[in-house]
């Protein structure tokens, strides 16, 4: 083998003489002791690889003599940080699948009862049928069109409104059965 010829293998025996190679169209140089050093063209020089040095991949099976490829080990602080981030965020989407709040059910309840007794006013229709407003209108004043005179829980089985009431439901945002609300005209329908 004669040294100092590019496009050689680069193997040698270990501690005779210096072994060279091209790899990526970069010379590379393996001292005797183990040194590994590559042509910098632009620098018309030869530099000694050193980790952290902005260098080029090493040919494959060039180590530095003593030492072996850095791989980070799986469980350090990089790689654990990210994990545990991604395993507190499922935590916390099971949980509030699993027991959704019920904050919203009980506000829904007491916003329904406390409106036992006043008027409510129309502010359209859906479906042919009647629209009214969650906030309450004197039951005296003309736009008063409704009053709620009773409030029944909408839980599958529960009872209905009594005879001449119509049962109504206003929405609730984050309750699956709101309460319903039996209303009764304020005023005797129009030509009846």
């Amino acid at each position: 083998m004669t040294p100092g010829r590019a496009g050689q293998s680069g193997r040698s025996a270990p501690g005779s003489e210096t072994a060279e190679t091209t790899h990526r169209g970069v010379r590379w140089r393996r001292e005797p002791d183990g040194r590994i050093s590559f042509y910098d063209a632009d620098g018309e020089r030869w530099v000694v690889w050193a980790r952290g040095v902005d260098a080029p991949p090493r040919p494959p099976g060039w180590v530095p003599a003593g030492t072996r490829p850095a791989r980070p080990a799986f469980l350090t602080p990089w790689r654990l940080i990210p994990l545990i981030l991604v395993v507190v965020a499922v935590v916390i989407a099971v949980v509030q699948v699993v027991r959704p709040s019920g904050n919203q059910t009980t506000k829904e309840a007491a916003a329904s009862k406390a409106l036992l007794g006043k008027c409510l006013a129309q502010h359209g229709t859906s479906g042919g049928h009647p629209k009214y407003t969650s906030t309450t209108v004197p039951c005296d004043s003309s736009s008063a069109s409704v009053k709620v005179v009773a409030v029944i829980p909408s839980t599958p089985g529960s009872a209905l409104c009594a005879a001449g009431t119509t049962g109504v439901e206003l929405p609730y945002p984050g309750v699956q059965y709101p309460h319903i609300m039996c209303v009764q005209p304020v005023r005797p329908p129009a030509g009846g």
